[in-house]
């Protein structure tokens, strides 16, 4: 584990396209048929998101697609995950946070830290066919996506944009001010988004003051949202990571990575004709990613991740997409499944992973699983 975590810590800043990717590519069908309305509020983890559809065993049929096996098998009950308790004493100011700053260097170190826990989580021949796979990032203006794929080499890279991580960092650090303190900060900046984001441009930021000087340097707060952002990436990057060690790029064998993708290969890259997502791969790795960090989360000491990252993540996308329904702003919206169609899989997965323990009881015939 260790080993992984210092090879993928010094995440570059590097330009680049998804070349050869399987998986998380462009799809035809933005929306579910039916969208529910912008709900108020975001629920408290382990609880479906408000107005989303009920749980049920897989992805919703959608047009283009076969009926795939359902995953997971109904369940009996909610198994509720563990819930973030409030601490009742502040403390003093936390001055000059990296999520608070938005430092794209330190939120580029972490995400390494997360891939490291992540890898070190796997069954050992997983991790035999994703150990070395180099971790890029890619700086691209507006850019918010993650991906896994393969070079022209046919060998394994990985990539996240700094504008993804910039996304989960400010939902982390507005997520974290409303459960301390009961504000609506998330709500708002959701609205900011939709009101004034452009696709191609800078990640629009809130301005100054926009939490309580207080409230923002408050530590309660700056240790839930540092929670908050690890959870989040987890997710992320355990769906991104489960797409090599499924088999579903191909090129993942365990025999190192990409030595790199150069500003020179962009063009050429993104010149490809890049095929619509395959929805029987991303159910495999919505459910590959719960398991690797609910398993990385049990490793863990102090705070141990749960799938309120993901549903948060998740939650955060689905609510953009309906206040802006005639806009794409983000890749990530054309790359993967809606949001709505993956809340149920990744609860449900995470349910069973508590009820048995942990235990790999489903498998996926035909997709690597």
């Amino acid at each position: 584990m260790l080993a992984s975590m210092n090879l993928l810590r010094p995440i570059g800043a590097l330009v680049l396209a998804l070349g050869l990717v399987a998986g998380c590519q462009r799809g035809s069908s933005r929306r579910p048929a039916s969208q529910p309305s912008y709900g108020q509020a975001y629920p408290p983890y382990g609880a479906p998101q408000q107005g989303a559809p009920p749980q049920q065993p897989g992805y919703p049929q959608q047009p283009g697609y076969p009926q795939q096996p359902g995953y997971p098998p109904a369940q009996t009950g909610p198994v509720p995950a563990p819930t973030f308790n409030v601490p009742t004493m502040p403390g003093l100011p936390v001055l000059g946070d990296p999520i608070n700053d938005i430092n794209v260097s330190w939120l580029q170190s972490e995400a390494g830290v997360v891939m490291g826990a992540l890898i070190g989580a796997l069954p050992a021949a997983s991790q035999q066919k994703v150990r070395g796979i180099p971790f890029i990032a890619d700086p691209t203006v507006g850019e918010v996506n993650a991906f896994a794929g393969c070079d022209d080499q046919r060998m394994p890279f990985m990539a996240i944009t700094d504008g993804l991580l910039e996304v989960e960092a400010q939902i982390a650090q507005f997520k974290a001010t409303d459960e301390i303190f009961g504000t609506r900060k998330l709500d708002e900046f959701l609205r900011m988004l939709a009101q004034r984001q452009r696709p191609g441009q800078p990640i629009v930021r809130p301005p100054a003051g926009f939490i309580d000087p207080v409230q923002h340097t408050d530590p309660r707060k700056v240790e839930r949202q540092r929670q908050l952002y690890h959870e989040q990436l987890a997710f992320v990057l355990g769906h991104e990571l489960g797409h090599h060690h499924l088999g579903h790029t191909g090129c993942a064998n365990g025999q190192g990575g990409s030595r790199g993708v150069t500003p020179a290969d962009l063009g050429r890259m993104l010149s490809r004709t890049l095929p619509i997502f395959n929805q029987p791969n991303e159910i495999a790795a919505d459910v590959a990613g719960v398991n690797n960090l609910l398993a990385a989360g049990a490793r863990q000491q102090g705070y141990r991740w749960t799938e309120g990252g993901a549903m948060l993540t998740l939650g955060f996308f689905a609510s953009l997409d309906q206040l802006t329904p005639a806009t794409i702003l983000f890749a990530f919206e054309q790359t993967h499944p809606h949001p709505l169609l993956r809340q149920p899989v990744v609860q449900q997965t995470a349910n069973t992973w508590r009820m048995t323990g942990g235990a790999p009881v489903f498998t996926f015939p035909g997709f690597g699983g």
